[in-house]
């Protein structure tokens, strides 16, 4: 089923409200080649709230939650846009996003054992920041400048590693078999599997943990010097790195982008157009 409804407030205030029932699903690449996967029934609801996008400043603020039963996976987003334009020249905006995603069933890899494979996953907790930022600014209709810039974080956690026994199976908790303290074991970025406990690894598998930081920005000057001709100026900067797991999504910005150097590109491209 789906609902969905809107309310227009006074001075200028609306909202969006709606909810989904979404009925359970298969997946055929969850296992990464393996058997199909079933995914639990899911509720998704939302709310958003803004104001009149005709003034000066505007914004919008909302949050999208989901959550499928038995817990097997559960989503959570927060976002909002603040929009300021003073002139109709100059526009700032600024659009950060916070998210969280939960599985209890995240693929981590495939082994063998006894002939048989043995597809592992994991519940991971996700959390995901990024906020972008935009200046347009049109000095004359033939000198303008544009402004973009965003960081982005993405810090990912496994725990309860297990692997799948029956993946179509109604009940979840019959899709896997978590595995005992006895069977698993953690040195040196590696998980070793004893899953017969006879004192020997059967398999391992390296620790999946992430925590991904990148950050792009992008000026641009644009100068028609004549009708039809152009000249663009160009400043591109960034930088791409690997972080630390353990650290919070915050400590990552500062460590993996304010405090490195920069990737930096510079570009001239010129235009002219000649009219016989």
């Amino acid at each position: 089923f789906r609902m969905n409804t809107g309310i227009e407030f006074k001075n200028n205030w609306g909202a969006d409200i709606g909810l989904i029932g979404r009925p359970r699903a298969y997946s055929n690449t969850a296992l990464r080649g393996g058997p199909r996967f079933r995914y639990s029934e899911e509720f998704v609801n939302w709310i958003y709230i803004g104001t009149d996008s005709r003034k000066k400043f505007h914004f919008i603020l909302g949050t999208v939650m989901s959550k499928s039963k038995q817990d097997h996976e559960s989503y959570f987003r927060l976002e909002t846009r603040f929009s300021y334009q003073p002139t109709n020249a100059l526009n700032i905006s600024l659009s950060p996003e916070f998210s969280i995603n939960k599985n209890k069933t995240q693929y981590v890899s495939e082994r063998s054992f006894m002939d048989d494979s043995r597809y592992i996953t994991a519940e991971i907790d996700n959390h995901t920041l990024s906020a972008s930022v935009r200046i347009n600014y049109s000095i004359n209709p033939n000198l303008s400048i544009q402004y973009y810039a965003e960081p982005f974080v993405s810090r990912g956690t496994y725990t309860n590693y297990n692997y799948i026994t029956n993946p179509v199976a109604d009940d979840l908790n019959d899709r896997f078999m978590l595995y005992d303290d006895d069977q698993i074991s953690f040195d040196d970025g590696v998980y070793h599997i004893d899953e017969n406990r006879n004192g020997t690894t059967d398999y391992s598998f390296g620790e999946p943990d992430f925590a991904y930081v990148q950050y792009r920005s992008n000026l641009v000057v644009r100068w028609e010097y004549i009708p039809g001709s152009e000249i663009f100026l160009v400043w591109s900067q960034g930088t791409t790195g690997l972080g630390d797991p353990s650290d919070s999504l915050f400590e990552s910005i500062d460590k993996e982008i304010i405090q490195q150097k920069k990737d930096n590109t510079y570009l001239i491209k010129a235009t002219f157009r000649y009219v016989f």
